[in-house]
């Protein structure tokens, strides 16, 4: 696995993202709510695009999936590789390609069929981290996409 390649900002706050970043795919492992809540922003423009296809506004909104998934899902560690990104004063984007398993739990049939067979499948993730006003670095967008293994449109 390569190492990780944030470009700009401090080498402080490179480090704090790459902190931040890594105690956001621990948490997802577990759907650690708790976790999730200091690390996601709790201001009304925050919004999450979620691996199912669906929009959710704001931390309190997310919270509610992760304690529906809590419930529902058992997952691994969602290793992350080739992450890059870029930092500056205020604001960071980081992104990269993570792989898991997960297996659907719930009583009732899952939502949607989202690999859930205990199967390995990789997604991308681009999460924006900015600078809030107690100096504090919160996610304000993430967006979780499954990677096709297909071959690409036209070849490219």
């Amino acid at each position: 696995m390569s190492e990780p390649e944030l470009i700009g900002g401090t080498a402080e706050d490179r480090a704090k993202i790459l902190e931040l970043h890594e105690a956001y795919i621990d948490a997802n492992t577990r759907f650690d709510w708790p976790k999730v809540a200091t690390l996601y922003s709790g201001t009304p423009e925050a919004v999450y695009f979620n691996l199912n296809g669906h929009t959710y506004y704001g931390r309190e909104h997310w919270i509610n999936l992760w304690k529906y998934y809590g419930q529902n899902v058992d997952s691994t560690y969602w290793t992350p590789f080739d992450i890059k990104g870029v930092v500056n004063d205020g604001m960071a984007v980081v992104y990269c390609h993570r792989k898991t398993r997960r297996r659907w739990t719930g009583s009732e049939p899952p939502p949607r069929d989202l690999n859930y067979d205990d199967s390995e499948f990789v997604t991308r993730s681009t999460m924006v981290f900015r600078r809030e006003e107690d100096g504090v670095w919160r996610v304000v967008h993430a967006h979780f996409s499954k990677e096709e293994s297909t071959p690409r449109p036209g070849g490219v």
